[in-house]
């Protein structure tokens, strides 16, 4: 503990002196008949007024040490880097297809990924998150948001609608394939890149899973990309939700920001990817100086019991006038 006002401390000199001539003073005794007799000397009352005369001098006390302002220094506040993490994820029809083992029942590409997500998200809280669908346009689904929650609240939503998978008995759901279908990952990836770029602060990561192949990225497309992406300073991790080859151009423009590539065919793959990205993009810890805080509290209490002592003490407990 210190004080902002350290000066005000050598009044305490001030309560203590007066203290002191309570203790030591004699006042102006005036003989009674009855003092030469052999009455006691009542020294327990004569203590507890002294005590009770004192009570003003240490209310005196506290007021100076809340004039001189008590202040501690809490411990330094930790403070984690804000990344901006958008996620574009296919939701073409293909992302309906059959993902890992279905033993336990039909596990679509689209579900690997939610659960991926989902998890990767909880993870990794303090991140500002957000959610893109794609096929052949996009849409800003989610925005960057800390809250997560509303990310994974859309899946009833933004699940793909495959019609050879998916009988009319089971009814529709998603976005219409005539109207979805096809995959543009280069319209995507420029659409994100522009959302990051109104970004103010932290870094900007893109996570995007698909599953097919795209033209609009072949050459010349993806140098374009690859400089609106730079631009923004936004690193991409590129998923590829299938054990095929990936395509060439999308290498080229992942590993130009600085992300990598990955193929995963299983949900147990997809969760290794997710836990790889989170060694290559590292949460960067900040931690801030000290914080000054008043420190009052310790002093209430007593100031208080002092001040009720004293008002009680004013019914009667002191020294008669003669």
């Amino acid at each position: 503990m210190i004080f902002l006002h350290p000066q005000w401390l050598a009044l305490l000199a001030l309560p203590v002196i007066l203290a002191f001539w309570e203790w030591v003073r004699r006042g102006q005794p005036i003989a009674l008949p009855f003092d030469h007799g052999k009455q006691g000397r009542g020294l327990v009352l004569r203590f507890l007024v002294l005590c009770a005369n004192c009570l003003p001098a240490g209310l005196l006390a506290l007021a100076i040490i809340f004039l001189a302002h008590p202040v501690t220094f809490l411990p330094p506040e930790v403070e984690r880097k804000l990344t901006n993490v958008q996620i574009l994820l296919d939701t073409s029809g293909s992302m309906a297809e059959p993902h890992g083992s279905q033993a336990a029942g039909r596990n679509r590409r689209f579900d690997s990924a939610m659960d991926a997500i989902e998890k990767f998200i909880n993870y990794r809280k303090g991140d500002a998150y957000g959610l893109t669908i794609f096929s052949r346009h996009y849409i800003h689904w989610v925005p960057l948001t800390l809250d997560t929650q509303s990310i994974m609240l859309s899946r009833p939503f933004i699940q793909p609608d495959n019609p050879r998978l998916d009988p009319p008995s089971m009814g529709r759901h998603g976005l219409p394939d005539a109207l979805w279908g096809i995959t543009y990952i280069g319209k995507g990836l420029l659409g994100v890149a522009d959302l990051l770029a109104q970004r103010p602060e932290g870094d900007r990561m893109i996570i995007m899973m698909t599953d097919g192949e795209s033209s609009d990225i072949l050459p010349p497309r993806d140098s374009e990309i690859i400089a609106r992406l730079r631009a923004g300073r936004i690193i991409l991790f590129s998923i590829m939700m299938t054990e095929e080859a990936i395509p060439q151009p999308l290498i080229g423009i992942t590993r130009a920001t600085g992300g990598e590539v990955f193929n995963a065919a299983t949900p147990e793959a997809l969760h290794a990817v997710f836990a790889r990205i989170d060694q290559m993009k590292k949460v960067v810890v900040l931690e801030k100086k000290p914080q000054v805080a008043d420190l009052y509290e310790p002093f209430f209490g007593p100031a208080i019991a002092l001040l009720v002592l004293s008002v009680l003490a004013l019914f009667g407990l002191r020294f008669t006038p003669w």
